[in-house]
């Protein structure tokens, strides 16, 4: 099966704290309040791409990943693309509770940001009683159900608190390796990759040969522009029953139905990771024509569980790709 992620380079070679609640009440609010943080995230993101700006195709700070500046965890899936898309001075962050920790104040007039996570809860299949976490160990997981929810908090940027002497790691001294070094060692490392070929000028990913089809590299204007329809491709290839098995790749799709969207998406997300990660994001490579975004407005609009489940699914494809633990 293809996945029908084909472009054609004469055109356009560039790709584009868990608890457990018994109530189902409480259930039934969780998943209300679950949709309407979808529908949140979903409207954040469209009025970026109203304003022009494309997430998941910022360049990230020289200072790193949007990181909690309490924890130095990096944000991940949707929670990245959002704060990339703010253009903050500095890309930490801190909930109000931790800038108070830190005796800081929150400036007035500061706007938070949300930020989501998932939170489960378990059960017991065959009573349906639901299992706190902290007993989860007395049961056979083969009898245990699990649902999630999403959940949301507020982050402030750094520059919006007073009151704090921040410190900021010292920056890395610029040992460059060279575009084809960098950029080859993501193929080359990856964890059991699909079979490479150059030939024609179409590049696509082909499920049932485990394949990724691209141009001669000379076809392209230039390595950078290779790489970031490789990286394209390569997300797509994470989808295998092999790797991720994500239902996108392995059952078939229509073009341009939701699971369709779902791929496309996932895989421009992740192209764009790993174009910042390698260093090639530039000014030739950040496509927004109003057309392409206008395609994704459109899908945004019709499918309000698009963006955060694609966000997911292309964090666990680029931590695949990169040999990185997801937790």
């Amino acid at each position: 099966m293809k996945t029908e992620a084909k472009r054609s380079v004469s055109e356009t070679p560039i790709r584009k704290g868990q608890e457990a609640y018994s109530s189902k009440a409480v259930i039934s609010r969780q998943a209300k309040g679950s949709s309407d943080i979808y529908q949140k995230f979903t409207d954040l993101i469209i009025e970026k791409l109203e304003q022009g700006v494309i997430p998941w195709k910022q360049p990230w700070h020289e200072m790193g990943l949007p990181s909690n500046y309490l924890t130095k965890k990096p944000y991940k899936g949707i929670n990245l693309w959002l704060l990339l898309s703010c253009g903050h001075q500095y890309p930490y962050y801190l909930t109000f509770k931790q800038a108070n920790s830190l005796g800081g104040k929150i400036k007035k007039g500061a706007k938070a940001l949300p930020i989501c996570y998932w939170n489960f809860v378990f059960r017991d299949k065959k009573t349906g009683k639901t299992i706190p976490e902290s007993k989860l160990d007395f049961y056979d997981l083969k009898q245990v159900g699990r649902s999630g929810f999403l959940r949301e908090f507020k982050v402030f940027p750094i520059e919006q608190i007073e009151g704090i002497d921040w410190e900021f790691p010292e920056a890395s001294p610029n040992t460059q390796i060279p575009v084809n070094g960098a950029c080859q060692k993501i193929y080359a490392e990856m964890v059991r990759p699909p079979e490479l070929i150059h030939q024609g000028s179409m590049a696509y990913y082909r499920t049932d040969l485990d394949q990724i089809t691209m141009p001669e590299r000379k076809l392209f204007p230039s390595s950078e522009a290779y790489f970031g329809v490789l990286y394209h491709e390569l997300c797509h290839a994470t989808g295998h029953s092999s790797r991720l098995n994500r239902t996108e790749i392995t059952k078939p799709h229509s073009f341009y139905d939701s699971g369709y969207a779902r791929e496309e998406l996932l895989a421009e997300m992740g192209a764009g990771y790993l174009n910042n990660y390698t260093g090639i994001l530039d000014e030739n490579l950040l496509e927004n024509s109003a057309a392409y975004i206008q395609s994704w407005l459109k899908e945004l609009r019709n499918d309000k569980h698009l963006l955060i489940d694609a966000a997911s699914k292309a964090q666990k494809a680029v931590d695949y790709i990169l040999n990185e633990c997801p937790f």
